[in-house]
């Protein structure tokens, strides 16, 4: 049922099947990494199944074009992590991070893709709905996760037990902190209406499926009577335990994170009969040190029940926590398949050799409590509570001409006073953290400078750490602030950045055209700088034939040529263009657009 050597990969779940192409897709998440989402655009639009973790800015800057409208991230608004490293890139991921509040005031917690690929050459087929239940954020991290993945085509008809995913997904929009577009708007309710609408190929020997969402609207989830149930929640709370107790004959097992448990209240052990956590050696990658991840150890949710001759099976996002459960002030997905006992296994399969039990190791209570720092509680508490008073005011950037760059400055709706702070700044995600400016000024007045950045790194999406007075202790968080006055420009600056020079050009132009898979050019530098000649020669025009390529897509697709016009259209805005489009290319295309005005008259 839950078996550990069965790995799956991100990359892997967001590229497209074969024979498919990817459309539209929309992710919730709880937190965010930019840098882990720019890795995954490439398996989206391009179908890149590839493992490398060097990624081609030519072909990342064309996967962000095409899905520039087709997808879109939820994410907690508190929830966005200063990348560890600064990319222009970043500001093309404004317009596909949405950030969004719990309904009911707790934490937005969801962690699920719906996905939409179809097949070009079959316009007639139905497409298919592939849909991802996580217990893992879109992070960097070697955390134990799990998730669900589940394919089928939409039918004629609306299927009842998806009607609670379809809800949640049609939702998004309104739990926004900031208005969203139409198209964002429009592509919620198309996949919350194909979702529900779709029948699933289900896990080998399960047979019945329900989603159950918390936090939204007044449904709650309680599980069935139970003779049997075990538990796997990384935070957990006495509350919750308890009445998850309540619902069943025999709480058999409980695995959770050792400080999480050594939280516990003493008679809370006598609730359940076995305590688990994982062995130190699963903790990391073969017991190596543990890196700088986002989560370590135990992150999955799993609820497995015996009623009778089936099992239930719930994972998702819900920790067994009071917030999560009892209070339901998160928003939270359970996903829960139902399947006979003798085929699928049941609470002592989950701890048996061929589940989890080489991973686990029999939790043991400590005879003294952990002491706790009263002095790093507090300043942590301050953290968090600067934290959310920032999330919660209204910020905007303003960017003003100066010179050749653009002066940006924050503003505020009213004063930020902080309680416990020494030390406040903020940066564009865009550049490195060493152009971080203090930003206390927010403190006395309603608008600070930031700095002046070039045109291609100017955006809303804005780093800020804050310190604590004592302990000194920091905490980071990105938050995505509209911009009033954001240079027009701005994209068509990232576009010439990221291509260069003419070798660039010519590389996007055959990605276009779909003959450029990046081999011929190696993978490249984000910051390389050229000459500008490269390789736009004689005999490298021999070598990859463009006029033979342009043909081909006259004769096959046109629509490739049309992308290619409007690359060449928004590199030739700038005057100073001869770097990157050769006079020659200008030439030939000439040919290829009188040749297209003709053939649409």
């Amino acid at each position: 049922m839950l078996n550990p050597d069965i790995r799956s990969l991100y990359t892997a779940a967001v590229t497209p099947p074969p024979g498919y192409v990817f459309d539209q897709a929309l992710a919730t998440t709880y937190s965010l990494d930019p840098a882990t989402l720019l890795s995954l655009p490439t398996h989206l639009a391009l179908a890149d199944r590839s493992s490398t973790a060097t990624i081609d800015p030519i072909r990342l800057l064309e996967s962000l074009r095409r899905l520039s409208d087709r997808f879109n991230v939820y994410v907690g608004h508190t929830g966005i992590k200063p990348p560890s490293g600064s990319n222009v890139l970043f500001g093309l991921l404004e317009n596909m991070v949405t950030p969004v509040k719990a309904p009911r005031g707790g934490a937005f917690h969801p962690k699920i893709w719906v996905l939409r690929f179809v097949q070009p050459d079959l316009d007639n087929e139905p497409p298919l709905i592939r849909l991802l239940i996580l217990s893992r954020n879109i992070t960097y991290d070697r955390s134990w996760d799990i998730s669900l993945q589940l394919e089928g085509q939409p039918q004629g008809r609306y299927i009842a037990a998806n009607r609670p995913i379809g809800e949640l997904i049609k939702a998004l929009p309104s739990m926004a902190v900031h208005p969203v577009s139409k198209s964002k708007l429009d592509l919620a309710e198309k996949l919350a209406d194909e979702v529900r609408k779709t029948p699933w190929d289900l896990p080998e020997g399960f047979e019945e499926i329900y989603f159950h969402i918390l936090g939204v609207g007044r449904k709650s989830w309680t599980p069935p009577w139970s003779k049997r149930m075990a538990v796997i929640s990384p935070f957990i709370t006495d509350r919750a335990l308890s009445w998850l107790n309540s619902n069943t004959q025999q709480l058999t097992s409980v695995i959770s994170r050792p400080d999480e448990l050594n939280q516990l209240a003493a008679e809370s052990m006598e609730i359940a009969q076995r305590w688990y956590t994982l062995d130190e050696a699963a903790e990391t990658e073969d017991g190596k040190e543990q890196e700088q991840h986002d989560t370590v150890g135990l992150h999955a949710k799993v609820y497995i029940v015996e009623k009778g001759w089936w099992t239930h099976l719930y994972l998702g996002s819900a920790n067994a926590t009071s917030a999560a459960l009892l209070e339901r002030i998160n928003t939270e997905i359970l996903v829960e398949l139902i399947g006979r006992t003798s085929r699928v296994g049941g609470v002592e399969t989950l701890i048996a050799d061929s589940g989890l039990g080489p991973v686990l190791s029999e939790y043991v209570r400590p005879e003294e409590p952990s002491a706790i720092d009263d002095e790093e509680a507090k300043a942590r508490n301050a953290l968090e509570k600067a934290r959310d008073l920032l999330a919660e005011t209204k910020l905007k950037v303003t960017c003003k001409k100066s010179d050749e760059a653009w002066r940006l400055l924050i503003k505020s709706s009213e004063r930020l006073c902080f309680d416990g702070i020494s030390k406040f700044k903020a940066w564009p995600i865009t550049v490195s953290e060493g152009r971080a400016v203090d930003t206390m000024g927010l403190a006395r007045h309603k608008s600070v400078d930031i700095g002046q950045y070039a045109t291609e790194s100017v955006t809303g999406l804005i780093a800020f750490e804050l310190v604590s007075e004592i302990k000194n202790i920091s905490l980071r968080i990105v938050l995505s602030l509209p911009v009033e006055g954001l240079p027009e420009n701005r994209d068509d600056a990232i576009f010439q950045l990221i291509l260069n020079n003419q070798d660039g050009f010519l590389r996007y132009i055959l990605l276009l055209l779909g003959e450029y898979t990046g081999g011929i050019f190696g993978g490249g530098s984000l910051f390389n700088r050229g000459s500008g000649s490269g390789f736009w020669r004689d005999g490298f025009l021999s070598e990859i034939p463009i006029l033979e390529e342009l043909a081909r897509a006259f004769s096959r697709d046109r629509k490739k040529l049309r992308d290619v016009e409007a690359v060449v259209k928004r590199l030739l805005k700038n005057k100073k263009t001869d770097a990157i489009v050769p006079p020659q290319f200008i030439e030939l295309w000439a040919v290829f657009k009188e040749a297209m005005a003709e053939a649409d008259q």
